[in-house]
C-alpha cells in the first residue's frame, strides 16, 4: 500500500451514506496515509427547492464542518448557506466562500501536495487548485446514462468527462465495459473492479448469527435485495415476480431514491404487495446480517446504459455470504455466471428463484465464497497503490528530464 501521502477525495455523496467503493477504499488508504473526504458541495436550486417544500429549514443552513472519523481519516462538509450557483455574481461569491473554508480545513490538517481523487465529470473545476502531485479520475458508472439525465445534458456530461480524463494523471474504471468505453480518454487507464469486505460478510453468515429483529418474523423462503432502491431496479419485473411467486417473501433493505414518476408508481405497486417489505436504510455494520438472513439474493437491474457498465458491490457481498443469486442479464452478472442464476429478458424471476433455492448446496456455497475471497478491498487497494506509485515515478522522471533540459 502507498504510504505517507495526503489524499484529497472529492466524493459524490456524504460520508454517512450507504457504503460504496469510495468509503471502502478511503478507509483502508487512511491506515497509512491521511485522507480528507470532501462531501458534495450543495447546489443552489435543490437547496432552495427543499426549503420551499418544507423538506429543510432555514436553521438547517449549516456552517462548514471538519470532523475526524479516525486516525488519518477526516470529513469536510461544505456550508449549506453558500450553495453552488451557476450564474454570476452569485457563483463567484459562493465559490469564494466554499474554497476559503476548504483551504482552511486543508491548512488545519497540514496537508501538502495532495493526491487529488475525483469521482464525477464536473469535478474538473478542482484540478490545479491545491498544488496536487497527482490527479486521479475514478469512474464507477456511465454517468451520462443515469436516469433523470436529459438528452440535452448527456453530451455536456461526456464533454466534461473527456476534459477531466485528459487532464488526469491516472484514470481508474471499475468494470471491463467501462474500460472499453473509456480507454481512449487517457493513455493511463486501469481497471480496478469493486470488491467486498470478505471477513464481515463471512462472519455474518455463520449458523449461530441471528437474523436482524425486523426480519425474524418474515415468512420463508426470503428473496432479498440489499442496496439503494433506485431507478436501476426493474421495479415492474419485481412486482410481477412478487405476484407470481406468492410463497416467497420479498425484502428490500436500503434507502429509496427514485427520480422518475414511472419509477415511483412501480415502487408503490410493489410496496402494496402483501409479501413485500421495505425495511429502509441500515447502519453499515448491520448490512452483512441482512444479506445473511436471505435465502436467495436479488440483482434485479434494468438493462440500459447505466447498468451495462456497472460493477455491482452487492454481488460480491452476496457471494461472500455464500448466497444463491438471481439476476437479470446485466454484464456484471454475466461475469460470474457460474455462480449466478440469470433470468432472460422478458421473464419474471419466479422460476429463477425456485431453481436457485433447489440447486443450492454446501459445495455451491463454498464456491461462491471462494470467488469473493479473490475479490477483497485489501487486494483492490494494493492494485491502486501499484498504479499510483507507477504514475508518481513516471511523473518524477518526466519532471527530472524537464529540469535537466531547462538547465542546458
Amino acid at each position: 500500500m502507498i504510504q505517507g501521502h495526503d489524499i484529497l477525495c472529492f466524493a459524490p455523496g456524504p460520508w454517512d451514506d450507504i457504503w460504496r467503493n469510495r468509503h471502502q477504499l478511503m478507509t483502508r488508504l487512511a491506515r497509512s496515509n491521511r485522507v480528507l473526504y470532501v462531501e458534495p458541495w450543495p447546489e443552489l436550486r435543490p437547496t432552495l427547492r427543499r426549503l420551499r417544500r418544507g423538506q429543510a429549514r432555514w436553521t438547517d443552513l449549516s456552517l462548514p464542518r471538519l470532523r475526524r472519523i479516525n486516525d488519518g481519516l477526516y470529513v469536510f462538509r461544505p456550508a449549506t448557506w453558500a450553495p453552488r450557483a451557476t450564474r454570476m455574481p452569485i457563483r463567484e461569491m459562493t465559490e469564494s466562500v466554499y474554497m476559503s473554508a476548504l483551504r482552511r480545513a486543508i491548512k488545519t490538517l497540514g496537508f501538502q501536495r495532495p493526491v487529488l481523487w475525483l469521482f464525477l465529470p464536473e469535478m474538473g473545476i478542482f484540478v490545479n487548485r491545491f498544488d496536487e502531485k497527482l490527479v486521479i479520475y475514478h469512474i464507477v458508472d456511465e454517468y451520462a446514462g443515469y436516469s433523470g439525465v436529459s438528452p440535452q445534458w448527456r453530451p455536456v456530461i461526456r464533454d466534461m468527462e473527456e476534459c477531466l480524463a485528459g487532464r488526469a494523471d491516472l484514470v481508474v474504471v471499475t468494470s471491463p465495459d467501462l474500460l472499453e468505453r473509456k480507454r481512449h480518454l487517457n493513455q493511463h487507464v486501469v481497471l480496478v473492479p469493486n470488491a467486498v469486505d470478505y471477513d464481515a460478510f463471512a462472519e455474518a453468515s455463520r449458523p449461530d448469527v441471528k437474523p436482524p429483529q425486523d426480519m425474524a418474523d418474515v415468512r420463508r423462503p426470503v428473496a432479498g435485495y440489499v442496496g439503494a432502491i433506485n431507478d436501476k431496479l426493474d421495479l415492474p419485473l419485481l412486482d410481477r415476480t412478487a405476484a407470481s411467486a406468492s410463497r416467497w417473501s420479498f425484502v428490500f433493505v436500503g434507502p429509496v431514491v427514485i427520480n422518475t414518476d414511472d419509477g415511483q408508481q412501480a415502487l408503490d405497486a410493489l410496496r402494496a404487495r402483501p409479501n413485500v417489505r421495505l425495511l429502509g436504510a441500515k447502519e453499515v455494520k448491520e448490512v452483512p446480517r441482512y444479506v445473511a438472513a436471505c435465502d436467495v439474493c436479488l440483482l434485479p437491474y434494468r438493462i440500459n446504459e447505466w447498468t451495462k457498465h456497472i460493477d455491482s458491490l452487492k454481488l460480491y457481498e452476496y457471494l461472500a455470504c455464500g448466497k444463491p443469486i438471481v439476476a437479470t442479464e446485466v454484464p456484471a452478472a454475466r461475469r460470474f455466471e457460474e455462480a449466478v442464476e440469470i433470468v432472460a429478458a422478458g421473464d419474471d424471476m419466479a422460476a429463477g428463484l425456485e431453481a436457485a433455492l433447489s440447486e443450492d448446496s454446501p459445495a455451491r456455497q463454498a464456491k461462491r465464497r471462494q470467488i469473493a475471497r479473490q475479490n477483497t478491498w485489501d487486494e483492490r487497494v494494493s492494485q491502486l497503490s501499484d498504479a499510483i506509485e507507477r504514475r508518481l515515478g513516471e511523473k518524477a522522471a518526466t519532471d527530472a528530464v524537464a529540469v535537466t533540459s531547462n538547465l542546458k
